[in-house]
């Protein structure tokens, strides 16, 4: 089985990862807040899983072979590399942002959210506010 498979599962057989971790988060007491953080490193995790974003040894190769420096000779030069460290710390710092790298994730709302949870939430806090009036 590929990592892909093991994280997201194939469509007979093993379920995956991922798709047991929603199962499980379907039936727990998890409030929607809580739920939807989880969600976004779920999907981190399986567009990792699958290549749709890079790990950082992809990105690196990338960037060196895009590098107009680099002549495709094995040996980097140390204007690729400083250009290298300076693309990164910008990214690290979160100056810039690298969305192969790191993905697209500016929103906490999953659309993924079962109704009962969002239900189980509304009654919740709905209780609360009675006992505290």
């Amino acid at each position: 089985m590929s990592i892909s498979e093991i994280i997201n599962g194939k469509d007979e057989g093993f379920p995956g990862l991922v798709p047991l971790i929603r199962q499980y988060l379907d039936s727990a007491d998890v409030d929607v807040d809580t739920r939807c953080t989880i969600s976004q490193y779920l999907n981190f995790i399986s567009k990792r899983a699958t290549g749709e974003i890079w790990t950082l040894a992809h990105w690196i190769r990338q960037f060196v072979d895009k590098h107009p420096a680099y002549k495709h000779d094995s040996e980097v030069p140390d204007e690729t590399i400083y250009d290298l460290l300076v693309k990164m710390d910008a990214i690290s710092s979160g100056k810039q942002h690298c969305e192969k790298l790191l993905g697209c994730y500016r929103s906490k709302t999953d659309h993924l959210i079962p109704s009962a949870v969002r239900r189980a939430e509304e009654s919740f806090v709905m209780s609360k506010q009675k006992r505290n009036a």
